[in-house]
This record gives structure tokens, C-alpha cells and sequence, in this order.
């Protein structure tokens, strides 16, 4: 019994030591990532996943007009196969980088179609005789036919409908205010909220808690690996100066060199290289452990949920 007992335990023992050794390396194994192309001789792009020490192997390139897949596990074949999404994301996207290096139309000129037609020549078909025209102005107008009792109705009905015009005026006007006091009392309490969020004590430690914790993540997301040839070129100065700045702004937040060559006098756009980083698990673990037992992100929750039940939301 003592001996059963004792090969149970080793047994349970060992079960329990795998898998607490799976759990640490799917936790702490990295899944590495690795994306490049080029469109300067001809148009490929690559992405490959790797995990586990490259047990788990995914893989997605392009070239040649020919999108492809495929999915390896302990080296063998699980999935490999075309993927014609692929060739439509690829070509979109070279088709934007394209329009990066390409001059801005010309301002087009105005339509024919909003200039007036010539006008024609004279003709006499809109002229009437002398006759006819002191026939026209001995007419007697209606107005001067009309009998009193006629006016004074018309009269009437315009004071009628003056009257009743200024009532549904009136109307519409206290609507409108009821629905502005309405407003307003629904915009006091929001105001009370917010300053009541503003003057939390717990905020500022929050905001600084997301702070690091962004930070952090953000560096562990950015690749670790980067080679990059650039060579861009734009006839119109702000473009290329903006280009520029905005490439030296990825260098200095990668922390990694690009090899960058403008170009001031004519319309290009080529690239090719990689970029290549890692990601571990654990970390989007424990950054997320943090956020919710932080003392201070509990507080500003449960203020958002009192002030959310207060306004009806």
C-alpha cells in the first residue's frame, strides 16, 4: 500500500511538474514576429510567426502575383495553401505607397457648363401693337371690382390666420425653452460628475499607473530588429520636409537607424527591408493584474458606475 501510494505521488508529481512547465513556457517563450518586402526590382512581402522555439510556424508571403500561406507544426505541414485575399491587400497597399510618389494633378479647369449660352439675335415675336397695349391699360383690376363686403372678409381672414400664427409661434417658443431647461439640468449634472471625477484623489495616481504601464507595453511591442531602405523623392518642398521629420520622429522612438535618401528633384518611392521583434505573454499578464487590483483604477470605477446610475445611463 505504502509502495502504491508512493509511485501515485511521484506520478502526480511529475504531471504537475509538466505542467507547470508548459504553462512557464507559453508564458514566457516569446512569439516572435518578422515582416518585410520591397518593391524596387519587383513586389514581395513576407510574415512570419514563430512560437515556442519555432515549434508553432506561421507564415504568409507574396511574390509574383501569387499569395501563399502555410501553417507548420514540429516541422510537418499542417496547412499550405494560396490565399488570394492576400494578392488584393498587397496590391491596395502598393498601389497607396505608389500614390506617395506621384506628382498632385493639376488644378482642372472650370466647366463650359456653367458659362451662360450666347445669347441670340433679336426677334419681334415678343412685341405687341399699340392697339393691344391701350387695351391692356384701360383693364379694370380685380382689386377695384371687388365690393366691401369682399375686402372686409379678406381682412378678417388675414387678421385670423395672424392671430393664429402668433399662437403656434408662442407655442413652439415654450417648447423650445422647456426643452433648453431640460438640457440645461441634464448638462448641471454631467458638469457635477466630471468635477467630482476632476477631484478625485485617486485620478492623478491612474492616469500615471496607464502612464508606465503603456510605456511599457509600447517598448516590448516595437521591434527589436530593424533594416529599412528608403528612397523617397517629392518635387514639392513642404511634402518632402514633412516626410523627412516624420521619418526622424520613427528613429528617434525606434531607437534604430533608417537609411533614408531623399530625392528633391523628382517623384519616387522605394522601399525594401524587414522589421523583427518579440512579444511575450506574460507581460500583457501581468500589466493587466496591475490595472485591476490598482486601489486607485477600483475607486475610479465605482465613481464612473455611481455617476453613470445617477444620470440614467
Amino acid at each position: 500500500m505504502i509502495k502504491f501510494l508512493t509511485i501515485a505521488g511521484i506520478v502526480l508529481a511529475s504531471i504537475i511538474l509538466l505542467l507547470l512547465i508548459i504553462i512557464l513556457c507559453i508564458l514566457f517563450c516569446p512569439i516572435r514576429y518578422k515582416i518585410g518586402g520591397s518593391n524596387r526590382e519587383e513586389l514581395y512581402a513576407h510574415l512570419t510567426i514563430s512560437y515556442l522555439l519555432s515549434i508553432i510556424r506561421f507564415k504568409v508571403y507574396y511574390r509574383d502575383k501569387m499569395g501563399w500561406g502555410s501553417l507548420r507544426l514540429f516541422g510537418i505541414k499542417i496547412f499550405d495553401a494560396k490565399i488570394p485575399e492576400i494578392v488584393e491587400w498587397i496590391e491596395k497597399a502598393s498601389d497607396f505607397l505608389g500614390s506617395l510618389g506621384k506628382k498632385k494633378g493639376e488644378d482642372t479647369n472650370e466647366s463650359d457648363e456653367d458659362t451662360p449660352p450666347e445669347s441670340g439675335e433679336d426677334t419681334v415675336e415678343g412685341f405687341i401693337s399699340e392697339e393691344e397695349a391701350e387695351k391692356y391699360l384701360n383693364e379694370h383690376d380685380e382689386i377695384e371690382d371687388m365690393n366691401a363686403i369682399e375686402k372686409n372678409i379678406s381682412i378678417l381672414s388675414s387678421i385670423k390666420e395672424f392671430v393664429l400664427n402668433i399662437k403656434k409661434k408662442w407655442y413652439n417658443f415654450k417648447e423650445w425653452i422647456n426643452q433648453k431647461l431640460k438640457q440645461w439640468q441634464k448638462f448641471k449634472k454631467e458638469l457635477k460628475f466630471w468635477y467630482k471625477v476632476f477631484q478625485c484623489p485617486s485620478l492623478k495616481p491612474t492616469l500615471l499607473m496607464f502612464k508606465n504601464i503603456g510605456i511599457r507595453v509600447l517598448k516590448h511591442v516595437l521591434p527589436r530588429k530593424l533594416r529599412i531602405n528608403l528612397d523617397y523623392g517629392d518635387e514639392d518642398g513642404y511634402t518632402m520636409a514633412k516626410v523627412s521629420g516624420y521619418i526622424f520622429m520613427a528613429e528617434g522612438m525606434l531607437g534604430k537607424a533608417i537609411n533614408y535618401i531623399p530625392h528633391w528633384d523628382e517623384q519616387i518611392f522605394k522601399i525594401d527591408g524587414f522589421i523583427a521583434g518579440r512579444v511575450q505573454i506574460y507581460v500583457f499578464l501581468t500589466s493587466g493584474w496591475k490595472i485591476i487590483t490598482n486601489k486607485h483604477f477600483i475607486r475610479m470605477v465605482r465613481l464612473f458606475r455611481k455617476g453613470l446610475k445617477r444620470n440614467g445611463r
